[in-house]
């Protein structure tokens, strides 16, 4: 789980090609990895990717390729900035939202109009 709020920007390092699949490594900078562990969610762009290999500035992940039909993720070129979040721990606040970064679908935004300093937008 997730709270939607990006805790740091990455950027795509390298796409892999695996079988219809591929493999991210993302570059994560001055990102401390050394509390996350081989197998932890985290979140790339608002989806959940689990992290298969760590290093000290970066790690990988697999995406699936229902993954990069349903998300951004299928629109990633090497040097893709990307927004980059650590899953929750039980005893972190909850200043966001909780959000699974699951996809359960596909949406379409039909229409966006300013209201103030915020967008609104319909997504069908």
């Amino acid at each position: 789980m997730f709270t939607g709020i990006i805790q740091k920007v990455g950027k795509i390092e390298n796409i892999t090609p695996k079988q219809g699949d591929v493999r991210l490594t993302i570059h994560t900078a001055d990102w401390d990895l050394s509390d996350v562990a081989l197998g932890d969610s985290i979140c790339v762009n608002g989806v959940c990717l689990t992290a298969v290999e760590l290093h000290t500035k970066a790690f990988v992940a697999d995406v699936s390729s229902e993954t990069l039909q349903m998300t951004i993720l299928g629109d990633a070129v090497v040097g893709t900035r990307v927004n980059l979040e650590k899953a929750l721990r039980l005893s972190d606040r909850l200043g966001g939202h909780i959000v699974s970064g699951h996809v359960d679908g596909v949406g379409h935004v039909t229409e966006r109009y300013q209201e103030a300093r915020s967008w609104r937008f319909v997504i069908r």
